[in-house]
Protein backbone atom coordinates (compact mmCIF):
# COMPACT_ATOMS: atom_id res chain seq x y z
CA UNK A 1 0.00 0.00 0.00
CA UNK A 2 1.67 3.18 -1.20
CA UNK A 3 -0.49 5.89 0.30
CA UNK A 4 -0.50 6.97 3.92
CA UNK A 5 -3.41 8.23 5.99
CA UNK A 6 -2.89 11.12 8.34
CA UNK A 7 -4.37 13.74 10.58
CA UNK A 8 -4.53 17.36 9.49
CA UNK A 9 -5.57 20.03 11.99
CA UNK A 10 -6.70 23.37 10.64
CA UNK A 11 -5.36 26.57 12.13
CA UNK A 12 -5.53 30.18 11.08
CA UNK A 13 -2.14 31.78 11.10
CA UNK A 14 -0.33 33.74 8.43
CA UNK A 15 3.02 35.33 7.96
CA UNK A 16 6.48 34.62 6.65
CA UNK A 17 7.92 31.20 7.51
CA UNK A 18 10.88 31.53 9.84
CA UNK A 19 13.03 29.45 12.13
CA UNK A 20 12.59 29.69 15.87
CA UNK A 21 14.76 28.90 18.84
CA UNK A 22 14.48 25.34 20.20
CA UNK A 23 12.00 25.02 23.06
CA UNK A 24 12.55 21.42 24.16
CA UNK A 25 15.22 18.75 24.39
CA UNK A 26 15.01 15.71 22.16
CA UNK A 27 13.96 13.52 25.09
CA UNK A 28 11.22 15.97 26.06
CA UNK A 29 9.96 16.06 22.48
CA UNK A 30 9.87 12.26 22.31
CA UNK A 31 7.92 12.09 25.56
CA UNK A 32 5.42 14.70 24.39
CA UNK A 33 4.85 12.82 21.16
CA UNK A 34 4.31 9.59 23.06
CA UNK A 35 1.86 11.22 25.46
CA UNK A 36 -0.07 13.43 23.06
CA UNK A 37 -3.12 11.18 22.73
CA UNK A 38 -2.50 10.63 19.02
CA UNK A 39 -0.96 7.20 18.60
CA UNK A 40 2.03 7.03 16.28
CA UNK A 41 1.75 4.12 13.88
CA UNK A 42 3.90 2.05 11.57
CA UNK A 43 2.79 0.38 8.37
CA UNK A 44 3.81 -3.26 8.13
CA UNK A 45 2.54 -5.24 5.16
CA UNK A 46 -0.30 -2.79 4.69
CA UNK A 47 -1.36 -3.08 8.35
CA UNK A 48 -1.09 -0.24 10.87
CA UNK A 49 0.46 -1.08 14.23
CA UNK A 50 1.17 1.12 17.25
CA UNK A 51 4.78 2.30 17.22
CA UNK A 52 6.92 1.52 20.26
CA UNK A 53 9.07 4.15 21.94
CA UNK A 54 12.34 2.95 20.40
CA UNK A 55 10.84 3.15 16.93
CA UNK A 56 9.53 6.66 17.60
CA UNK A 57 13.00 7.71 18.79
CA UNK A 58 14.59 6.27 15.66
CA UNK A 59 12.09 8.03 13.39
CA UNK A 60 12.64 11.35 15.19
CA UNK A 61 16.43 11.10 15.04
CA UNK A 62 18.13 13.90 13.13
CA UNK A 63 21.72 12.67 13.10
CA UNK A 64 20.75 9.20 11.86
CA UNK A 65 18.16 10.28 9.32
CA UNK A 66 18.18 8.16 6.14
CA UNK A 67 17.52 11.27 4.05
CA UNK A 68 18.35 14.91 4.71
CA UNK A 69 15.48 15.95 2.47
CA UNK A 70 13.00 15.54 5.30
CA UNK A 71 14.73 18.70 6.58
CA UNK A 72 14.47 20.68 3.33
CA UNK A 73 12.81 24.09 3.66
CA UNK A 74 9.70 23.47 1.57
CA UNK A 75 9.35 27.16 0.74
CA UNK A 76 12.47 26.84 -1.43
CA UNK A 77 11.38 26.81 -5.06
CA UNK A 78 12.85 24.56 -7.77
CA UNK A 79 13.96 25.96 -11.12
CA UNK A 80 12.45 23.25 -13.30
CA UNK A 81 10.70 23.27 -16.67
CA UNK A 82 7.20 22.19 -17.55
CA UNK A 83 8.69 19.47 -19.75
CA UNK A 84 10.70 18.06 -16.84
CA UNK A 85 7.65 17.99 -14.58
CA UNK A 86 5.60 16.36 -17.34
CA UNK A 87 8.25 13.68 -17.64
CA UNK A 88 8.18 13.15 -13.88
CA UNK A 89 4.38 12.75 -13.84
CA UNK A 90 4.10 10.53 -16.90
CA UNK A 91 2.37 7.26 -16.09
CA UNK A 92 1.33 8.37 -12.60
CA UNK A 93 -2.40 7.92 -12.96
CA UNK A 94 -4.53 10.99 -12.45
CA UNK A 95 -1.41 13.08 -11.76
CA UNK A 96 -0.25 12.59 -15.35
CA UNK A 97 -0.72 15.80 -17.33
CA UNK A 98 -1.05 18.14 -14.34
CA UNK A 99 2.44 19.63 -14.65
CA UNK A 100 1.24 23.19 -15.32
CA UNK A 101 -0.95 23.16 -12.23
CA UNK A 102 1.85 21.90 -9.99
CA UNK A 103 4.13 24.63 -11.31
CA UNK A 104 1.41 27.23 -10.80
CA UNK A 105 1.00 26.03 -7.21
CA UNK A 106 4.72 26.54 -6.62
CA UNK A 107 4.59 30.00 -8.17
CA UNK A 108 1.41 31.21 -6.49
CA UNK A 109 1.74 29.65 -3.05
CA UNK A 110 5.52 29.39 -2.71
CA UNK A 111 5.58 25.64 -2.07
CA UNK A 112 8.37 23.48 -3.51
CA UNK A 113 7.00 21.72 -6.60
CA UNK A 114 9.07 18.55 -6.12
CA UNK A 115 7.70 18.30 -2.58
CA UNK A 116 4.10 18.76 -3.73
CA UNK A 117 4.52 16.00 -6.28
CA UNK A 118 6.30 13.69 -3.81
CA UNK A 119 3.56 14.21 -1.23
CA UNK A 120 0.84 13.61 -3.80
CA UNK A 121 2.59 10.48 -5.05
CA UNK A 122 2.73 8.80 -1.67
CA UNK A 123 -0.73 9.85 -0.53
CA UNK A 124 -2.39 8.74 -3.79
CA UNK A 125 -0.41 5.60 -4.59
CA UNK A 126 1.11 7.35 -7.64
CA UNK A 127 -2.27 8.67 -8.68
CA UNK A 128 -4.09 5.37 -8.38
CA UNK A 129 -5.85 5.47 -5.00
CA UNK A 130 -9.60 5.61 -4.58
CA UNK A 131 -9.50 9.07 -3.02
CA UNK A 132 -7.27 10.43 -5.79
CA UNK A 133 -9.52 9.08 -8.55
CA UNK A 134 -12.40 11.12 -7.22
CA UNK A 135 -15.21 10.29 -4.82
CA UNK A 136 -18.86 11.10 -5.38
CA UNK A 137 -20.45 13.29 -2.74
CA UNK A 138 -24.08 14.36 -3.20
CA UNK A 139 -23.93 13.66 -6.93
CA UNK A 140 -20.62 15.46 -7.63
CA UNK A 141 -17.05 14.17 -7.85
CA UNK A 142 -14.33 15.60 -5.61
CA UNK A 143 -10.58 15.04 -5.37
CA UNK A 144 -8.04 15.05 -2.55
CA UNK A 145 -4.39 14.52 -3.48
CA UNK A 146 -2.79 15.28 -0.10
CA UNK A 147 -5.06 13.32 2.23
CA UNK A 148 -6.19 16.52 3.92
CA UNK A 149 -8.84 15.75 6.53
CA UNK A 150 -8.43 12.01 5.87
CA UNK A 151 -8.27 10.30 9.26
CA UNK A 152 -6.65 6.89 9.54
CA UNK A 153 -9.57 4.48 9.67
CA UNK A 154 -12.04 6.57 7.65
CA UNK A 155 -9.68 8.16 5.15
CA UNK A 156 -11.85 7.89 2.04
CA UNK A 157 -15.06 9.05 3.71
CA UNK A 158 -13.55 11.97 5.59
CA UNK A 159 -11.03 12.94 2.91
CA UNK A 160 -13.77 13.18 0.30
CA UNK A 161 -16.00 15.10 2.71
CA UNK A 162 -13.24 17.67 3.24
CA UNK A 163 -12.68 17.91 -0.52
CA UNK A 164 -16.40 18.53 -1.05
CA UNK A 165 -16.46 21.31 1.55
CA UNK A 166 -13.41 22.86 -0.11
CA UNK A 167 -15.05 22.43 -3.54
CA UNK A 168 -12.11 20.52 -5.00
CA UNK A 169 -14.18 19.33 -7.94
CA UNK A 170 -11.26 18.99 -10.38
CA UNK A 171 -7.71 17.62 -10.06
CA UNK A 172 -6.43 21.15 -10.62
CA UNK A 173 -8.53 22.50 -7.74
CA UNK A 174 -7.23 19.72 -5.47
CA UNK A 175 -3.61 20.58 -6.28
CA UNK A 176 -4.01 24.34 -5.86
CA UNK A 177 -6.21 24.01 -2.79
CA UNK A 178 -3.89 21.50 -1.18
CA UNK A 179 -0.85 23.70 -1.74
CA UNK A 180 -2.66 26.70 -0.24
CA UNK A 181 -3.74 24.65 2.79
CA UNK A 182 -0.23 23.34 3.44
CA UNK A 183 1.32 26.79 3.03
CA UNK A 184 -1.11 28.52 5.38
CA UNK A 185 -1.48 25.87 8.05
CA UNK A 186 2.03 24.42 8.20
CA UNK A 187 4.74 26.31 6.33
CA UNK A 188 3.64 29.58 7.92
CA UNK A 189 3.42 27.90 11.32
CA UNK A 190 7.16 27.22 11.77
CA UNK A 191 6.59 23.80 10.21
CA UNK A 192 8.28 24.37 6.87
CA UNK A 193 10.00 20.98 6.61
CA UNK A 194 8.58 17.49 6.38
CA UNK A 195 10.18 16.74 9.73
CA UNK A 196 8.51 19.73 11.37
CA UNK A 197 5.17 18.88 9.78
CA UNK A 198 5.37 15.40 11.29
CA UNK A 199 6.91 16.16 14.73
CA UNK A 200 6.38 19.92 15.30
CA UNK A 201 9.48 20.56 17.48
CA UNK A 202 8.14 23.99 18.50
CA UNK A 203 5.09 22.34 20.07
CA UNK A 204 5.94 18.62 20.30
CA UNK A 205 2.99 16.27 20.11
CA UNK A 206 0.53 18.84 18.72
CA UNK A 207 -0.63 19.95 15.27
CA UNK A 208 0.92 16.95 13.50
CA UNK A 209 0.25 16.30 9.84
CA UNK A 210 0.71 12.53 10.00
CA UNK A 211 0.34 9.52 12.26
CA UNK A 212 2.81 7.30 10.37
CA UNK A 213 6.12 7.77 12.20
CA UNK A 214 8.07 7.41 8.92
CA UNK A 215 5.85 9.76 6.91
CA UNK A 216 8.51 12.49 6.64
CA UNK A 217 11.23 10.00 5.78
CA UNK A 218 9.18 8.31 3.06
CA UNK A 219 8.25 11.54 1.33
CA UNK A 220 11.79 12.86 1.86
CA UNK A 221 13.26 9.91 0.01
CA UNK A 222 10.97 10.48 -2.98
CA UNK A 223 11.74 14.20 -2.88
CA UNK A 224 15.46 13.48 -2.86
CA UNK A 225 15.11 11.13 -5.86
CA UNK A 226 13.51 13.92 -7.90
CA UNK A 227 16.40 16.28 -7.16
CA UNK A 228 18.86 13.58 -8.21
CA UNK A 229 16.92 12.67 -11.33
CA UNK A 230 17.04 16.21 -12.70
CA UNK A 231 20.43 17.13 -11.22
CA UNK A 232 19.00 19.97 -9.12
CA UNK A 233 20.62 21.49 -6.06
CA UNK A 234 18.80 22.10 -2.78
CA UNK A 235 20.19 24.88 -0.62
CA UNK A 236 18.26 25.33 2.61
CA UNK A 237 17.96 22.58 5.22
CA UNK A 238 16.76 23.09 8.80
CA UNK A 239 18.03 20.70 11.48
CA UNK A 240 18.46 22.81 14.63
CA UNK A 241 15.32 21.69 16.42
CA UNK A 242 16.24 20.66 19.96
CA UNK A 243 18.13 22.07 22.92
Amino acid sequence: MMFIFFLAFVISEAGTPKEASPVASFDEAVENNLQNGTVGVELEGGTMTTAKEERVRAAMSIDNSPTRFQFLDLTEKVDVSSEEIADLLEGRGILDGTEETFLEAQSKHGVNVFYLISHAQIETGNGQSQLAQGIEVDGSIYYNFFGIGAFDQRAVEEGSSYAAKADWSTPEAAIMGGAAFIRKNYLENQQQTLYAMRWNPQHPGTHLYATDIEWAIKIGRILESHYIRFDKEADRFITEYYQ
